[in-house]
């Protein structure tokens, strides 16, 4: 026993002292390399290390993305853009392994906006579908899904099969989350019969996985469990822990279903530890929470209340809020159970809330928007592959006509010219003809896009629900109302006279002008609500998130976002609000414009009392008697028609501001533009280096 226990140990310390040789003779190959000014050896080096370093352990992490990111310094000011890309996106890998979700957006949104033509398309796609998974941790679905129909329209136009079957694979989760279990499963079939063509026996796995779990959601139960089977079975030939940690939660799921909690029990616990072992924290949460439902049906509160406390702290250091609301659904039931009532209603409460806040009518408008983008862009790449075919058709054209020609000249006689004329009026003729379908199809799809687009302009309100009271008992009368005024006017509309659809037209556009204003108001009611917040964030960070959300607009509107002071504050505060006041400003700096194209600039200068921040824009200004008007409840100084919103927008930002303590004003000059401030006090601001420096003397 000692002998085979001596020989276990050396079997696992080769390879790893092997690799560590290698790091160790690449970490001294560093200074040579950097003393000889060897920038393309830096470079394979750096990323070497970094590779070497993410492979062996959750802990090089942070080693690695070092290397990764000196990789990519090098690289770019090499104009190496293969190496630089590769290096930034593993460095986004390793930041994302360690549940820096921010700084792993910065990286993968950084690949998605190199230029064209300077970066692999497969690289962009991938960087698209990296990000759409990481909104889909934060339980932020609408976003997911556009940001992986934009990789999958990459993959179709380069006919990346593997591509297109994991964003439909990716798709079907994000609709499994939102509980449209038919759709998720359409899409885990279309993946599914892609791998099978491509015998990609690693992906195969994944969609048997998923198949599983759908057909559980569909309750056909037998189905699932065939499905979780054959998933168990592949991940253990292919020595894939990861899968194995999955099928045998999956499994642990049909065991319920068939009352054998022993077996359940036993599957659910291996698969924890799997998953745990593995650092995946996030899966992990959700087996706890079905380990917990178990043991309630098992009537064992206690049991399930342990497992829903350690996946509610993990929950809450991912931010993860699907994951948080299914736990305070779970833990009113355990409460429940336990016969405390009023613990039992204040999880219950906080379920309620956090599930409209994801579930809402806009999440799902948003995806539908996301997918009528996705069609437009893909009709766009047909029409280009069109005007290609086109132009062919023209130089094939010219060449025809100069055979011709060059065939009559050879041909002196009367007779044989004119047959040329003829053959070539007929020619003509033809060519005209294929030339006239081909711009009727262009003209067709030219005006289906241009629908297409109004269609996206009307629906791309921010809209987001107010309270659980307003959505349950004012939202759904309004609902039914447009509901049953749009079933009238389906059927009956040929039985009205002119005045009575009017009058219809009028109903449903009152109660769509009602809940935006209902809308708002949430987001006014909200700003100030929240708790006390405890940490500082960082304003560059939320700046960026402005300009991304708002990318599409700026690029509509041609307008400029210039961000003046580079370091600036960090700020006591809620990231949704800091994130919504900063955007209401911004936006409506470029809503606000007059006949030059928007420029709107942000700043922060020190004062006495703290930090105040400065948005300014050149648009059309307000006059003096309205500036201080601008922040009353309901105030619109224009009309509809000239400008759109409902007068709550900077009342939000005022109620947000003095969550901190701080003021808001606003300088204007009729004609010259508007110049918004808002201060921070000195115990609600603070610089980055401070930030760092206290960080550094903590540790």
């Amino acid at each position: 026993m000692r002998f085979i226990y001596l020989l276990f140990v050396l079997l696992i310390q080769v390879p790893t002292q092997a690799s560590s040789h290698k790091i160790d003779s690449l970490l001294n190959t560093l200074p040579l390399l950097q003393e000889k000014g060897n920038n393309k050896k830096l470079i394979k080096t750096h990323l070497k290390l970094g590779n070497f370093l993410a492979a062996r352990s959750q802990e090089q992490y942070e080693e690695s993305i070092y290397h990764y990111d000196l990789c990519a310094k090098i690289a770019l000011d090499e104009e190496d853009y293969l190496s630089a890309t590769n290096a930034i996106f593993r460095s986004g890998v390793s930041h994302k392994r360690t549940n820096d979700f921010q700084k792993a957006l910065e990286k993968f949104y950084q690949i998605v906006e190199f230029k064209k033509g300077l970066i692999e398309e497969s690289l962009r796609a991938n960087a698209y579908t990296q990000i759409s998974s990481i909104y889909q941790a934060l339980g932020n679905y609408e976003k997911a899904f556009e940001q992986q129909m934009q990789g999958l329209l990459i993959f179709e136009v380069n006919k990346d099969s593997v591509g297109i079957a994991n964003s439909h694979y990716n798709i079907g989760t994000i609709f499994f989350y939102q509980l449209q279990h038919e759709k998720a499963l359409e899409s885990y079939q279309k993946a599914k019969k892609i791998c099978d063509a491509l015998n990609k026996e690693h992906f195969i796995y994944s969609c048997l996985a998923a198949l599983g779990a759908v057909h559980a959601k569909l309750e056909m139960h037998e189905v699932s469990l065939e499905y979780n089977r054959q998933s168990l079975a592949l991940a253990e030939k292919l020595n894939y822990k990861t899968g194995i940690a999955y099928a045998k939660g999956n499994i642990g799921s049909n065991f319920v279903t068939q009352k054998e909690y022993k077996k359940a029990e036993s599957f659910y616990k291996e698969a924890i530890q799997l998953k745990t072992e593995l650092s995946d924290t996030y899966s992990a949460i959700g087996n706890k929470i079905e380990i917990a439902q178990l043991y309630l049906e098992w009537k064992k509160a206690k049991k399930a209340k342990r497992y829903l406390t350690e996946a509610l702290k993990s929950a809450k250091e991912l931010d993860s809020r699907s994951r948080q609301s299914d736990i305070y659904k779970h833990l009113a039931l355990v409460h429940d159970q336990l016969n405390e009532p009023l613990v039992a209603y204040k999880f219950n409460k906080r379920y309620v809330a956090m599930k409209d806040s994801l579930l809402n009518e806009k999440t799902l408008e948003e995806m539908g928007q996301s997918k009528r983008r996705f069609d437009v862009q893909k009709s766009e790449h047909e029409i280009q592959l069109l005007k290609k075919g086109n132009e062919l058709l023209a130089k094939n054209e010219e060449i025809r006509k100069q055979q011709i020609y060059l065939f009559a000249i050879s041909i002196i006689a009367i007779l044989l010219f004119l047959l040329w004329n003829r053959n070539k009026l007929n020619y003509q003729n033809r060519v005209n003809k294929l030339l006239e379908e081909k711009n009727q199809l262009l003209n067709s799809k030219n005006e289906e896009i241009h629908v297409k687009n109004k269609q996206l302009e009307l629906s791309n309100e921010d809209l987001q629900q107010f309270a659980y009271v307003a959505s349950h008992d004012l939202k759904e009368p309004l609902r039914m109302i447009n509901s049953y005024t749009k079933l009238l006017k389906r059927r009956y509309s040929s039985s009205f006279d002119e005045s009575g659809n009017e009058f219809m037209h009028y109903i449903v556009d009152a109660v769509e002008r009602m809940e935006t204003l209902l809308n708002d108001l949430l987001d006014f009611s909200r700003a100030g609500s929240q708790d006390t917040p405890t940490k500082f964030v960082s304003t560059n960070d939320v700046m960026f998130m402005v300009e991304s959300n708002l990318r599409h607009r700026i690029e509509l509107l041609n307008a400029t976002l210039v961000i003046k002071n580079k370091e600036l504050p960090l700020i006591r505060a809620h990231q949704t609000q800091l994130l919504q006041l900063l955007q209401n400003l911004v936006s409506n700096g470029m809503k606000f414009r007059g006949e030059r194209d928007p420029v709107v600039e942000i700043d922060a200068q020190p004062s006495e009392s703290g930090y105040v921040f400065s948005v300014k824009d050149n648009g059309i200004g307000i006059s003096k008697e309205n500036l201080e008007k601008v922040f009353e409840m309901f105030r619109r100084l224009h009309t509809r028609e000239e400008y759109e919103g409902t007068g709550i927008g900077l009342a939000t930002c005022k109620r947000i501001v003095a969550t901190w303590g701080g003021d808001i004003w606003v300088e204007s000059e009729q004609g010259k533009g508007s110049t918004f401030f808002f201060s921070v006090p000195h115990a609600a601001a603070q610089l980055p280096t401070t930030a760092k420096m206290e960080a550094a003397e903590i540790g």
